[in-house]
This record gives structure tokens, sequence and C-alpha cells, in this order.
């Protein structure tokens, strides 16, 4: 009877165990890129089942996309703002090819794109079984400085690009909303990846 219940106990401490490994395996603690449960979220999902992300309850307009933007996400101050955009890679990329090198062409890709960006500076983001880029730059907008960073998602053969954007004065003030955004987005697996 004793050994029975010594098993159990051990049973119980390995579950224990297992369920606070998963749950770290969830969070992160990287300022850029981490869940805030603290912030009122809704969940926009794609009619299609594309892709769902979580933007603020309060203060935040949906708006239609148009090209290669899915969505934006408005702040209705004007703020803030974030867009899901979705291009076509040649090949679909492995997490592990997610390296320094890629997020350097993100920034390349930006520099390209945004010709009069400053201070551009791009990172890896290593999320658990997800790995993204994300670059970080300053332009000038229609409203003064901004500071936007582009995290850079792919899934399958499809590049999610989500920008966020804030004026360069209220930046600290929506990090970490943007962080959380960008830690809520999902996208359905591709049924034929190649």
């Amino acid at each position: 009877m004793t050994r029975l219940r010594l098993l159990l106990a051990t049973s119980v401490v390995l579950a224990a165990g297992a369920a606070v490994a998963a749950q770290t395996a969830q969070t992160t603690t990287d300022a850029w890129y981490a869940r805030n449960p603290k912030l009122q979220m809704i969940v926009l999902q794609d009619p299609s089942g594309a892709y769902t992300v979580e933007y603020p309850k309060k203060d935040w307009l949906v708006l239609p996309g148009g090209g290669a933007s899915l969505v934006t996400l408005a702040q209705k101050k004007g703020e803030a703002a974030v867009v899901l955009e979705r291009s076509r890679l040649n090949q679909a990329l492995e997490p592990s090819e997610i390296t320094d090198l890629f997020a350097q062409l993100e920034a390349d890709h930006v520099k390209e794109t945004q010709p009069r960006s400053a201070d551009v500076r791009s990172r890896v983001i290593d999320a658990g079984p997800r790995r993204l880029a994300a670059v970080q730059y300053n332009r000038q907008g229609q409203g003064g400085p901004e500071t936007v960073r582009q995290y850079s998602i792919p899934v399958g053969r499809t590049l999610y690009r989500l920008i966020c954007i804030s004026t360069a004065a209220r930046l600290a003030k929506y990090e970490a909303l943007f962080a959380h955004i960008a830690a809520s987005f999902a996208a359905a697996a591709p049924a034929n990846p190649s």
C-alpha cells in the first residue's frame, strides 16, 4: 500500500511539473512579445478562418484592408494603429530557418519600402514553438515622428507582417499592447504547405 501511495504522489508531482513547464512554454518574458492578462481584448477572427488576432475592447476600430493589407486596427484618437499584411513566400520556412539572416532581410525590406526610415534594428523572437522576426524603426508620419514595430511571422508559404505604429511620444503607452497583439496572433496552418 505504501508503494502505491508513493507512486501516486510521484505522478501528481510530475503532472504538476509538466503543467508548469507547459505554462512557461506558452509565456515569454520578452517585452516585445508577451500577453498581458490585464488588458481587455476582443478576438478578431478572419471570416475565412485564416487568422485570429486580439485588439483592445475600448477605443479601437476595425477598418477593412485592401491589397496586401488584410485589416487595420486603429486607436480612435489616432495615437496608434496595427496593420496586418500578407504576402507569399517562395518556399515554406521552418522555425529553425527564422534566424538573424531572416530578420536582417526583413530590415532590408523596410529600408527598401521606407527609404526615409531611421534607426532600423531587427531581431529574432523565440517564443517556444514559434519563431519570428521583429523590426523596429522610426519614420516621419502624417502627424509627426512615429515609431514602427513590425512582426514578421512566416506560416507555411505565407508571410504575415503585423505592423504596429505609434506616435514616437506615445510608444511607451502602447508597447505592452503591441507585444500582446503580436503574441495573440494565430494563423491556421496551411492545408498544403508546399
